[in-house]
């Protein structure tokens, strides 16, 4: 009996596999290239921030140009030139799943989405820049940069809102939110006795003043929500490369938020600190997102079908690991006894209150 040679450059599925291999290894090596470059842009702008040359004068505008220059490099990251095939000079390579298959319509907007948030931001910054240090106004809050600032989160939350993932059944779907919902009454706890419950008790001079001081806050609890969204994206391995950018890129505007809310509720916040690094790595950090998406997305709505017959192991079908399942399942469970101990902290110490 003749033997049958296989061949699996004739099965189609196979022969996307390989191609992708390839493709992948330079993906990747593509997002750690330019994860590089920002890491050093940013080691720049802390060394310029710890010597400060010049007068105080001089570094209040450059630390205000330079962040706007890097939060512009985010937004540039977001482009389509950037992520175009390696022939024509592009930063990232072309897709690396042998044929491109469309995504649906409102996915196809999702790097534009965080492209117009970014440069909502880089208006607001450059709005500041302006108020600041050229018309040297002497009240910066509330004006026309706010607005430039606060605009940034809804393209953000829209963004995430339609990031493309696999279908969830109703009992995944409920779970997620009403672990969700845990984790933001946990939040929304902590913001009120710190930041936000403050903010609104000591007010503003104007009602405007008042509202735009809520509104930032607020919008950090808005980006907390993004959080939760990246962190039930990363089920699906096709989306976790993305989804843990965009989740580090968020953990870091929170974090530099809080503080900013914090500080500037207490008049401690002035132009030229440390602090000031963490917009623009942050921002930075979304817009390489961005251009990941454009050139890696490979979620279940980008794969091809499957012939029958053919299984797939447990990471591709976009099963999670046992790991991954405990600790998210653990995490709405952290912020029982934080908030128990805040409680237990206010009524040992009801003057502070």
């Amino acid at each position: 009996m003749a033997k049958t040679e296989i061949t699996f450059p004739s099965i189609p599925h196979v022969q996307l596999e390989q191609g992708r291999g390839t493709g992948y290894g330079q993906y990747m090596r593509s997002l750690w290239k330019s994860t590089l470059v920002i890491l050093i842009l940013t080691s720049l702008f802390v060394t310029y921030l710890l010597i400060k040359p010049g007068g105080p004068v001089l570094v209040n505008l450059g630390d205000n140009v330079i962040q706007g220059f890097l939060e512009a490099v985010g937004l540039l990251l977001t482009l389509p030139f950037f992520w175009q095939g390696s022939k024509r000079g592009g930063l990232f390579p072309a897709p690396f799943t042998g044929r491109v298959v469309p995504a649906e319509t409102l996915q196809r907007w999702v790097p534009l989405l965080l492209g117009l948030g970014i440069l909502s931001y880089v208006i607001g910054q450059a709005l500041w820049t302006y108020n600041e240090d050229i018309a040297h106004l002497p009240v910066l809050f509330p004006t026309w940069a706010d607005a430039g600032y606060l605009g940034s989160y809804p393209f953000v939350l829209l963004a995430l809102l339609v990031l493309p993932t696999r279908p969830l059944s109703p009992g995944t779907r409920t779970r997620i939110l009403l672990d969700s919902l845990m984790i933001m009454v946990g939040m929304a706890t902590f913001s009120w006795y710190f930041i936000l419950g403050p903010t609104i008790l000591q007010g503003a001079d104007s009602v405007l003043g008042q509202v735009i001081g809520t509104a930032y806050p607020f919008v950090t609890l808005v980006l907390i929500f993004c959080l939760l969204l990246l962190v039930f994206h990363a089920n699906d391995p096709a989306m976790r490369p993305v989804a843990l950018i965009l989740a580090f890129a968020f953990i870091i505007i929170v974090v530099t938020d809080s503080i900013y809310d914090y500080q500037e509720l207490h008049n401690m916040y002035a132009t030229g600190s440390l602090l000031d690094v963490g917009w623009p790595l942050g921002y930075m950090l979304v817009g390489l997102g961005a251009a990941a998406l454009r050139v890696g997305m490979v979620s279940g709505k980008l794969l091809p079908a499957v012939p029958a017959g053919v299984a797939l192991s447990d990471a591709r079908a976009g099963k999670p690991s046992a790991d991954l399942s405990l600790w998210k399942s653990m995490l709405p469970s952290l912020f029982v006894p934080l908030v128990i101990l805040l409680l237990a902290y206010t009524v040992s110490a009801p003057g502070d209150g």
